[in-house]
């Protein structure tokens, strides 16, 4: 005997599938506003003391949107919108001392400011979004956690904002 479903089971399937299709964020359209395709990215400035900052942000940011795969990175001429920054700010404070009173952990917080501007209508998408990325290491000791790695944390932290902001729908 071969089993053949009934049709009201198909479509208490299709309709359950459909539903977890939608509560796990699965869409057919697209995160980005359908005219814009492109984006240039220039170097954002640095208006920190941190040397080569902006390269290392820069180029982490254009990486994330190439991997990301929604807009594609190009030139300033072909280019739908052009994504610009600036690194206002720098901070590798103290946080926690021993008991010689010597700093121990050091807290870095980095911020930026960045606007994504259409190109076709010379309009902004959005402007002078602050982001704040932060990351802690420690001088010494077996915690492995270096300055380059909470670097490394707090451009994460920024780029997968920018980033999340920039395909999203807006």
């Amino acid at each position: 005997m071969k089993f053949r479903p009934h049709r009201r089971n198909i479509r208490l399937v299709v309709a359950c599938a459909a539903l977890l299709s939608l509560a796990c964020g699965y869409g057919t359209s697209t995160r980005t506003a359908k005219d814009i395709k492109s984006v240039y990215v220039p170097f954002f400035e640095n208006r920190t003391a941190e040397p080569n900052l902006e390269i290392t942000f820069t180029d982490g940011i254009i990486q994330s949107l190439v991997n990301d795969n929604t807009l594609k990175v190009v030139p300033e001429a072909g280019a739908d919108a052009t994504l610009d920054g600036e690194i206002v700010s720098f901070k590798d404070q103290p946080f926690s001392f021993n008991e010689s009173l010597d700093a121990d952990e050091y807290h870095l917080v980095i911020t930026v400011s960045c606007t994504l501007f259409n190109r076709r209508t010379n309009e902004p998408i959005w402007q002078h979004q602050q982001f704040v990325g932060t990351g802690s290491y420690f001088l010494e000791g077996n915690s492995g956690r270096t300055r380059a790695d909470a670097m490394d944390q707090a451009i994460q932290e920024i780029r997968d904002r920018i980033l999340n902001l920039t395909v999203q729908d807006w």
